[in-house]
């Protein structure tokens, strides 16, 4: 199995029940991580971090992945997210471009989503305010 296949499969585990210590079976300690409306990181643990605020606003999150495909440095995954905001239902595709270390954790994840269904649905619904206020202080 390729390197991109062995992580596309751990990947889609992950996003079945996504955690912060589930992290670990996917990223190297020295990791970019880079998302829409988060800031970027550079290491594991502030990735892990970065990602419990995120499961703060969202805690049902969950993905299914749709497609993927190697790259030269690593793979294109294709996947939608969904949960839901202070029990409002959401969902959004996204796409995150990998680039893959020697052992087979990433060492870069670049996510491409458009934030508009995730802002509307905030905004739209003001139970879900104190949550997002929460997940944003946190940063």
């Amino acid at each position: 199995m390729s390197a991109a296949a062995d992580f596309a499969a751990r990947f889609a585990a992950y996003w079945r029940a996504p955690s912060v210590a589930g992290l670990d079976a996917l990223l190297a300690p020295e990791v970019r991580l880079v998302a829409p409306m988060t800031p970027a990181t550079n290491s594991l643990d502030q990735g892990k971090r970065a990602f419990a605020t995120i499961l703060d606003l969202v805690p049902d999150l969950t993905g299914e992945v749709h497609a993927w495909g190697a790259t030269e440095d690593g793979l294109l995954v294709e996947f939608t997210l969904s949960g839901s905001v202070a029990g409002v239902p959401i969902s959004w595709p996204a796409v995150d471009r990998i680039v893959l270390g020697p052992d087979g954790l990433a060492t870069e994840r670049v996510s491409y989503f458009d934030t508009a269904p995730l802002a509307l649905s905030v905004a739209r619904h003001p139970r879900t305010w104190p949550a997002f206020l929460r997940s944003r202080l946190r940063r």
